[in-house]
C-alpha cells in the first residue's frame, strides 16, 4: 500500500506544472539604441504577475521576432527576471560591386536593408536572393550574388553585395508547333519575346523572361481570337537552356481549332421604364457572317454601357452569351442587358508612390469616392494614370468589403525616372546640320508640373527656350503655363533676310470633355528683320527693323485618334485664331484649321488623309509683316523648297510669302518585311497646295500664279533611337515655272 501512495505521488509531482514566481523587477542589460521601456512593451510582464519558465521561453521568442535583437538570454531568480541582449547593427551603407549591365539606383530600389535600418541575416540573404531574381529577369541566368558585412563602429554595418553578373543569356529560337492558319513569322510578330538579332542591341526582348513568355501565350491567343478561332489553346510552352547554357531554345505548341464567323445577335433587355430596346442594335460593332472577333465584341459592351448610363442608368450590367455551332462554325450572340448590382466606391487607395503625390494620381480618376462603380471608368482611370508616363506599372484592382454593395479601389504603380538631360544631333535638307540639348523634368517634386530648359542650334536657326506647365492649375481642371524664347532665324537663301524674336507666353488650356480641348494665350514678343542683303527685295527692305507684336490665340482641339503616337483610325481636328494689335506695332488676325482622318487599310497599313488652311488679314490699314505671312513648301508641301511656292520678287527672286494657304495630302504607311520592332515602315503619298498672293501685290514688280501644286513621292519612316526619321523622294507632277523644288527631303534629331 505505501508502495502505491509512493507511485501515485511521484506521478502528480511530474503531473503539475512548473511553479510559477511573482515577478518583483525586470534588470535589462546589453541595450544601446533601444530603450529598456521599449523592450518592456514586448515583453508584457507586469510587476506582481506570476511568472513561469513557459512565460519566459514565449517572451524570449517575442524579442527574437523582433528583429531588433542578434541574442536574447533571460533567466529568473528570486522574482528578478534578469534579460542580456544583444542588439543588431545598423546598417551604415549599402554598396554593390560589379555590376555594370544594372545600375546601383535599380539595385538598390529591389533590396529591402537600407541605410539606418536594423540588419538581420534573414533579410541579407532575402536581399542576394532577390537580386539574383532581377538578374534573372533581365537575362542572365548564371548572375551570382555574395553579400559581405563589414562591421563599423557604434554598432554599425556596412552591407557590400558583390555581383558576378555572368552572360547575357538570350533567347536563340523560337519553335512555334501546330501553327497552320499563320506562319511562324506572323506569330512572333505577337510576341513580345523576340530572337537575338544584331539590332536588338538596345532592347531587352531577347533575354528570356518566365513572365514575359506567359504574357507571351496571352497575345497569342487575343490575336487567335481576334481572327475567329474560339478554341484555340497553348498546349505548352516551354524554355530549354542551350548545351553550352548561353541561350534559350523557347517551344510554344499551340491546338488552332477552327475558324468560326459571327452568328445571329439578339438582345435582351430588362431595365425598368427603358425605352430604347429597338435601338441597342445600333450600338453592335460587328456584322452577322464576318469572322469572330473577341475585340469587337468588348467594344459592343462597352459601346451599348456607355449609352445606356448617359440615359441615367447608373448601375447596367451588360453581359454577352455564347452559343457555338460546331456544324455552322458560327457563333451566336445574346447581349442580356439588366440592372446590375448596385454598387458603390467605398474607397480610392494609391499605393507605391513615394514620390509622386497622392493627389496628382487621383485627379486622374473617372470615379471618386461614393461613385457608383463602373468599369468603363476604371479602365479609362487607369489608362490616364499610365498616359502621365511617371510609372514603369500601373495595377488597377477591386476588393470586396465588410459591405456586399461595396468595393474598394487599390491603384498600385512603380515610379520610374521622370527627369531627362536630351542631347541630340540631326540633319534636315532645309536647316541643315542641328544640336539640341535640354533638362527637363516632367513631375517637379511629384506635383505634376513640368519645367523644361531646351537650346537648339542649326545652320539656319537658333532657339533657346524656358518653360513651366501646371497641368492642374490651383487643383483645377486648367492647365497654365508660361514660356520664354529667343529665335534667331537665317531666311537668306529663300528671302534674303534674317530675324530674331525674342518673347514671352502666359497659356491656359482645359477639357470640355474627354476628347475636346481648349487653350488660350497671350503671347508678347519683339521681332526684328536684320541682315538684309543689299541686292534683296525692295519689299524686303521695307520690312527691316523691330517691331512688337501683343498677340491672343486660341485653339479648339477635338481628337478622336486611337492613338497619339502611332494612330490607326480616327480623327483629329483644330481650329486656332490669333488677333494681334491690344498694344504692340503689329496688328492683325489670323485663322488656322487642321483636320486628319485614319483609316486601317489592312493590319499594319494605314491610309491618312490631311487638310490644313491659313488665312491673315492686316487690320488698321497695317501691311501683314514678313516674317507673319505663311511661306509654302518643305514640310508643309512636299516636293517643293521651303517658300518654294508662291509670290517672287521679278528682279531678286525673293519669297515674299502670302496672306493665305490651303493644302490637302494622302499618305499610307506600310511594313517593308523588317522586323516590327524595328520601327521602320514606308509610305507613298501626293502633296496638293495653293498659296494666295502678299497684300498691295504689284504685278509689275512681282510674278504669282494661283495654279494648283501637286507633288507624289514615296519614303521611309524610322523610328530610331534618335528619333522619327524622315526620308522623303519626292517629284512635282503640277507647278509653276517660278517655283523652286526639291526631290529629296531627309529630317532627323532629337535625343540619345
Amino acid at each position: 500500500m505505501k508502495k502505491i501512495i509512493a507511485v501515485l505521488c511521484v506521478g502528480t509531482c511530474l503531473a503539475s506544472p512548473v511553479m510559477a514566481e511573482v515577478l518583483k523587477r525586470v534588470d535589462i542589460t546589453g541595450t544601446r539604441r533601444i530603450e529598456n521601456a521599449t523592450v518592456m512593451s514586448y515583453l508584457r510582464l507586469q510587476v506582481g504577475d506570476d511568472v513561469s519558465a513557459a512565460d519566459l521561453d514565449t517572451a524570449t521568442k517575442t524579442l527574437f521576432a523582433t528583429g531588433l535583437f542578434s541574442d536574447v538570454n533571460m533567466k529568473m531568480a528570486d522574482g528578478v527576471v534578469s534579460i542580456r541582449v544583444e542588439e543588431n547593427p545598423i546598417v551604415h551603407t549599402v554598396y554593390f560591386e560589379g555590376n555594370d549591365s544594372l545600375d546601383d539606383q535599380v539595385l538598390q530600389t529591389e533590396v529591402l536593408l537600407k541605410s539606418r535600418m536594423v540588419y538581420t541575416r534573414r533579410k541579407l540573404q532575402d536581399d542576394a536572393a532577390r537580386l539574383v531574381e532581377v538578374y534573372k529577369r533581365n537575362g542572365r541566368f548564371g548572375a551570382r550574388v555574395t553579400p559581405k558585412i563589414i562591421p563599423k563602429d557604434q554598432n554599425r554595418v556596412d552591407i557590400v553585395f558583390e555581383i558576378d553578373e555572368g552572360a547575357k543569356t538570350t533567347i536563340q529560337k523560337i519553335n512555334i508547333v501546330g501553327n497552320k492558319a499563320f506562319s511562324g513569322d506572323v506569330l512572333r510578330d505577337k510576341m513580345i519575346s523576340k530572337e537575338k538579332a544584331w539590332y536588338r542591341f538596345l532592347s531587352s526582348t531577347d533575354t528570356y523572361d518566365p513572365d514575359r513568355l506567359n504574357y507571351d501565350q496571352e497575345l497569342l491567343r487575343r490575336h487567335y481570337l481576334q481572327n475567329g478561332y474560339v478554341d484555340f489553346k497553348v498546349k505548352s510552352a516551354t524554355a530549354e537552356l542551350t548545351p553550352d547554357n548561353t541561350g534559350f531554345i523557347i517551344t510554344i505548341d499551340i491546338d488552332e481549332g477552327v475558324r468560326y464567323r459571327f452568328g445571329d445577335v439578339a438582345m435582351s433587355v430588362t431595365l425598368p421604364d427603358y425605352q430604347g430596346a429597338d435601338k441597342i442594335k445600333d450600338f453592335v460593332a460587328f456584322k452577322t457572317g464576318d469572322y469572330f472577333n473577341a475585340d469587337l465584341v468588348e467594344t459592343t459592351v462597352e459601346r451599348i454601357t456607355e449609352a445606356i448610363e448617359n440615359e441615367g442608368y447608373a448601375f447596367v450590367e451588360v453581359v454577352p452569351d455564347f452559343t457555338k455551332d460546331d456544324t455552322g462554325r458560327t457563333v451566336a450572340i445574346s447581349f442580356r442587358v439588366s440592372e446590375g448590382p448596385k454598387v458603390f466606391i467605398d474607397q480610392i487607395q494609391v499605393r507605391g508612390n513615394s514620390r509622386t503625390l497622392d493627389k496628382v494620381i487621383r485627379r486622374e480618376f473617372r470615379l471618386k469616392e461614393g461613385d457608383a462603380f463602373n468599369a468603363a471608368r476604371l479602365r479609362r482611370s487607369k489608362q490616364r494614370v499610365e498616359d502621365l508616363d511617371y510609372f514603369s506599372r500601373v495595377d488597377l484592382q477591386t476588393q470586396p468589403t465588410s459591405q456586399p454593395d461595396r468595393v474598394t479601389a487599390i491603384m498600385d504603380v512603380a515610379e520610374k525616372s521622370t527627369g531627362a538631360f536630351n542631347i541630340g544631333v540631326g540633319w534636315s535638307s532645309y536647316d541643315g546640320m542641328l544640336f539640341e540639348t535640354g533638362i527637363q523634368e516632367r513631375n517637379v517634386l511629384g506635383t505634376g508640373k513640368i519645367m523644361g530648359i531646351n537650346m537648339m542650334l542649326s545652320q539656319k536657326e537658333t532657339q533657346y527656350s524656358i518653360g513651366l506647365t501646371d497641368p492642374y492649375f490651383m487643383d483645377k481642371n486648367l492647365l497654365a503655363g508660361v514660356d520664354i524664347f529667343h529665335t534667331t532665324r537665317d531666311n537668306s537663301d529663300s528671302s534674303s533676310y534674317s530675324y530674331t524674336t525674342t518673347g514671352g507666353s502666359i497659356r491656359f488650356g482645359w477639357d470640355y470633355t474627354e476628347r475636346l480641348r481648349q487653350s488660350v494665350r497671350y503671347t508678347l514678343r519683339q521681332d526684328d528683320v536684320n541682315d538684309i542683303d543689299d541686292d534683296a527685295s525692295i519689299y524686303i527692305k521695307e520690312q527691316r527693323g523691330k517691331n512688337i507684336v501683343s498677340l491672343i490665340g486660341q485653339e479648339l482641339i477635338y481628337d478622336r485618334r486611337d492613338s497619339r503616337i502611332n494612330p490607326t483610325t480616327g480623327y483629329y481636328t483644330s481650329l486656332g485664331a490669333d488677333v494681334a494689335g491690344l498694344g504692340g506695332d503689329s496688328k492683325f488676325v489670323r485663322l488656322n484649321v487642321t483636320g486628319i482622318r485614319y483609316f486601317p487599310v489592312a493590319e499594319d497599313v494605314v491610309l491618312s488623309l490631311r487638310g490644313d488652311a491659313g488665312r491673315i488679314w492686316g487690320i488698321g490699314g497695317r501691311d501683314v509683316r514678313i516674317n507673319d505671312r505663311y511661306f509654302l513648301g518643305d514640310a508643309s508641301l512636299r516636293g517643293f523648297e521651303y517658300g518654294g511656292v508662291g509670290a517672287r520678287d521679278r528682279a531678286t527672286d525673293d519669297a515674299l510669302g502670302g496672306q493665305w494657304y490651303a493644302t490637302v495630302s494622302a499618305e499610307v504607311t506600310f511594313p517593308i518585311g523588317l522586323p516590327k520592332e524595328l520601327g521602320i515602315k514606308g509610305k507613298l503619298f501626293t502633296d496638293a497646295g495653293w498659296i494666295g498672293r502678299p497684300e498691295h501685290f504689284d504685278s509689275a514688280t512681282m510674278v504669282y500664279s494661283d495654279k494648283t501644286r501637286m507633288a507624289v513621292g514615296t519614303g521611309i519612316l524610322w523610328q530610331s533611337p534618335m528619333g522619327m526619321i524622315n526620308l522623303d523622294f519626292s517629284y512635282p507632277v503640277m507647278k509653276a515655272k517660278e517655283d523652286k523644288t526639291r526631290v529629296f527631303r531627309l529630317n532627323f534629331g532629337k535625343g540619345f
